[in-house]
């Protein structure tokens, strides 16, 4: 604290929008701070009420001045028994807005006529005005009263009644006259907002009011993986593949939880701390780590503890994904040291702490029952799928090739098809007669021999013109699959180009930058030595050389984080940012009015032998000493 003046800290809002869990992590970062709680524990008569059909109580039997009495004179208990810092479940503010809604439920009186009923009878019971500060925190998902109760509803675990639901609309429509005069003086829109956010921001506030609080360590950590299955179901094999194959930070809980416990100076954490503060006390030490490390992407294994798991999810929100790794007891039995006796012996402790039940939460069900490249696939399609944006673009039919692109795509479509893009310039206005060829993408949910005989190889094509139908499974495009050209199609896509068909139910998912920026370098090899086969034949084929030299430029302009499509534009852009290549070829107008120009093929010639060179020589940077 920056004053010694008593000071106490509420925190308020609709049922079931995290006021108690919030203020439980908040107290551990308030030194010196005392978790009062709420009023029921500082009156007996409260557990006397309980005891009974508590509801009935307090909608039915208690008139509106008992009722208040009890909940003012319990305030007055805790306010009496609050040390100098003091963290209220429920201040008074929230109070009198839950006596109100319960008189407006219980009277039928309107709003404002039960605030003034209620604000007369508590003042002879509360106790008199001193010399503490009071800080009052609204939490809210809405400011609409309706949508606010609406939410606190919803997350009943069980059916409630009308009376119930009369109430909480009641409670929502008082607290927003309560902010518009401005009984709160800290509001917090939430929203869906997840709890560690939730936790940045009140402490912020907190601090803004010149509170001690603690800020929690920042971190640019885009994605957590939480590792749980039974025993030997491959788990640290995940762990593993995440780290070696897709660069993911790998840690484990317990070793995670050690080190919280020794900065708390608890001996077992298990013991000491509930699952809900043992994932709280996880993520702060994730946080610390990622903070000082600026790991990015992290998995944590294993998650064998339900509540502690499912609570993470809760923390962290979108930016944690828990994964169960499934398989068979037979197959883990025969991957493991251990008879199938121990392996059932360790499962039956995983049993106890809820271990299976991480399977209804788990955001991905990893199957492993079968071979190591199986899963290798799996693991990859899970990083790649994951925090992928999809997209619902427009069709339309281009000016260019319009009618044989509309023929085209009618001729490929049935109830199968997902996807028919036009890529490349086809269907643009960079699209140049007599050198471009006509590119379609199709993606279907399968890719059978018939079909692909039957519809691609006997799709007529325009007169001269070459044209060439890319065919890939939804599954090949969700796990990206795909060659960098497809990935930079559907980003292109997104943007509403060259979309000719798109089946109602199918969403694109669309590669980010830094996706099309790895495909393409992937490839650098396969294209360089694809580009060596064409300059050495002795007639070169300037077309597909020329072709093969953008894509080579390409993919250093995309390594430097310029994405360009047309031809002229990515070797204006190649020329300009990479000047030491000395790469000049002909331009693309004289290479199409005369191909077998000897110099203009001398002159792409040495273009595309100066890239490679240059390519080549890019990575001698790294040296290494004798």
């Amino acid at each position: 604290m920056k004053s010694s003046t008593p000071t106490s800290v509420s925190l308020n809002g609709v049922d079931n929008i995290g006021k108690t869990t919030n203020l439980t992590w908040l107290h551990r970062g308030m030194p010196g701070a005392q978790l009062v709680g709420t009023i029921d524990a500082w009156d007996s008569r409260w557990q006397e009420v309980a005891s009974d059909d508590f509801a009935h109580w307090w909608f039915v039997s208690s008139s509106t001045a008992e009722h208040v009495e009890l909940v003012m004179r319990s305030h007055a208990a805790r306010r009496a028994g609050s040390g100098t810092f003091a963290l209220e479940d429920r201040g008074l503010p929230m109070l009198r807005a839950v006596c109100a809604a319960t008189s407006v439920i219980k009277d039928g009186l309107a709003l404002d006529e039960a605030l003034a009923l209620v604000d007369r009878i508590a003042a002879d019971h509360l106790p008199p005005p001193g010399p503490r500060r009071e800080v009052h925190v609204l939490l809210r998902r809405s400011a609409v009263p309706a949508h606010e109760a609406a939410e606190a509803l919803n997350r009943e675990v069980g059916p409630v009644g009308e009376r119930y639901r009369a109430y909480q609309r009641a409670l929502a429509e008082i607290m927003l006259v309560q902010v518009e005069r401005g009984d709160y003086d800290v509001v917090l829109d939430i929203a869906e907002t997840a709890i560690l956010d939730v936790q940045r921001l009140l402490r912020a506030r907190l601090q803004e009011h010149g509170l001690c609080v603690l800020s929690l360590p920042r971190a640019s950590l885009e994605r957590l993986w939480m590792l749980a299955g039974m025993s030997e179901s491959g788990k640290s094999t995940v762990g593993e593949l995440l780290r070696s194959e897709h660069g993911v930070t790998r840690l484990k809980i317990g070793y995670l939880l050690e080190i919280a416990a020794l900065r708390a100076g608890v001996s077992d954490p298990y013991q000491a701390w509930s699952e809900v503060e043992q994932a709280e006390r996880l993520t702060e030490e994730i946080l610390r780590f990622a903070a000082s490390s600026k790991a990015r992407t992290i998995s944590v294994e294993s998650a064998h503890r339900f509540k502690a798991t499912a609570h993470l999810k809760r923390v962290w929100g979108d930016r944690c994904r828990v994964v169960f790794v499934a398989a068979d007891l037979a197959v883990r039995v025969s991957r493991a040291a251990e008879t199938t006796a121990q392996v059932r012996e360790r499962d039956t402790i995983k049993f106890k702490r809820g271990a299976h039940r991480v399977a209804d939460i788990a955001d991905h069900i990893l199957e492993n029952s079968g071979p190591l490249s199986a899963l290798k696939f799996g693991v990859k399609r899970l990083v790649t799928a994951t925090g992928l944006r999809h997209t619902v673009p427009p069709t339309g039919w281009p000016a260019k090739q319009g009618r044989w692109l509309q023929e085209a795509t009618e001729y490929l479509r049935d109830e199968q098809t997902a996807l028919v893009l036009a890529t490349g310039s086809t269907g643009s206005p960079q699209w140049r007669e007599r050198w471009s060829d006509i590119d379609l993408l199709v993606v279907r949910n399968t890719l059978p021999l018939d079909w692909l005989r039957g519809a691609v190889g006997t799709l007529p094509a325009p007169q001269g013109v070459k044209v060439g139908v890319s065919a890939f499974t939804i599954g090949d495009i969700a796990a990206l699959r795909i060659p960098p050209r497809v990935a930079q199609s559907l980003r292109r896509a997104a943007d509403g180009f060259g979309v000719l068909y798109r089946r109602v139910d199918y969403r694109i998912p669309v590669p980010t930058r830094a996706h099309v920026d790895r495909l393409s370098r992937g490839e650098l090899g396969l294209v360089a030595m694809t580009t060596r086969r064409l300059l050495a034949t002795e007639h070169t084929d300037v077309r597909a050389v020329y072709k093969h030299l953008v894509l080579l430029a390409k993919i250093l302009l995309r390594a430097d984080g310029h994405h360009l499509d047309t031809a002229e534009d990515v070797l204006a852009a190649f020329a300009h940012h990479h000047p030491a290549a000395g790469c000049a070829p002909p331009s693309l107008d004289d290479l199409i009015r005369d191909p077998l120009d000897p110099e203009v093929g001398r002159r792409l010639t040495v273009a595309t032998v100066r890239m490679l060179a240059y390519i080549d020589s890019l990575d001698h940077t790294a040296r290494v000493n004798p």
